[in-house]
């Protein structure tokens, strides 16, 4: 596992209370909206979708949280705990973010072949992160990978899934793929991190409409 000492030095106070502040605006947000997103989906949606919506909300807020918390402490231990905290909600908010469309939509087959893969490969991700060091541009194209792995489905996937929803689900992963650019160069340039989280946020709204939307106001 990556020690404390190995991590990358921390950017100047000043960005960091930059990061601090967009993925604390994030993390409000994602609070307020996991919970109109419950109370519509419990209203209005069904057993499976009540799931998929409490897993989804879970992990966008855990992101947020642990994002925010990975920015407010100088301490290289608590830094790095939270830190790999963060990274690890990466992988869970990919596959979290997949679980409403899929128990909305996918009704069996090979469709629930792709969800587990998902899922399964979040997880190998997950237990690379926290017991193997990773460089972090293997990691970024780890996260990369598995959010548009549905694609490989994209044919029959439209046949089932609405336009508007894929529409802002593809707007999301843009968003997401976008701010990469910025993430890479964040030691580099000032405040570029804190750049890659607005685009997080930009990525995540998106994602959320098109939650949102699988549950239709009767």
């Amino acid at each position: 596992m990556r020690t404390a000492a190995s991590l990358p030095a921390p950017l100047s106070r000043p960005e960091e209370l930059a990061n601090s502040i967009t993925h604390g605006l994030g993390l409000a947000l994602s609070i307020v909206g996991t919970v109109v997103l419950l109370d519509r989906t419990a209203r209005y949606g069904n057993l499976l979708q009540v799931v998929g919506v409490s897993v989804y909300g879970a992990t966008l807020v855990a992101l947020y949280a642990a994002s925010t918390l990975s920015h407010s402490f100088q301490r290289p231990r608590l830094r790095h705990f939270f830190r790999t905290v963060d990274q690890v909600c990466i992988f869970l908010l990919i596959a979290g973010t997949f679980t409403p469309v899929a128990l909305t939509y996918f009704v069996g087959g090979w469709w629930w072949a792709l969800f587990l893969s998902v899922w399964g490969l979040a997880l190998v991700g997950i237990f690379f992160k926290l017991f193997y060091t990773k460089l972090h541009n293997v990691s970024l194209g780890a996260y990369v990978f598995l959010g548009w792995l549905p694609i490989v489905a994209i044919r029959p996937i439209i046949e089932i899934v609405p336009a508007h929803v894929l529409t802002w689900m593809a707007a999301g992963g843009v968003m997401y793929t976008l701010g990469t650019y910025f993430l890479m160069r964040d030691d580099r340039v000032p405040y570029f991190h804190a750049a890659w989280h607005v685009f997080v946020i930009a990525g995540s709204a998106c994602h959320y409409y098109a939650v949102l939307c699988l549950v239709p106001v009767a």
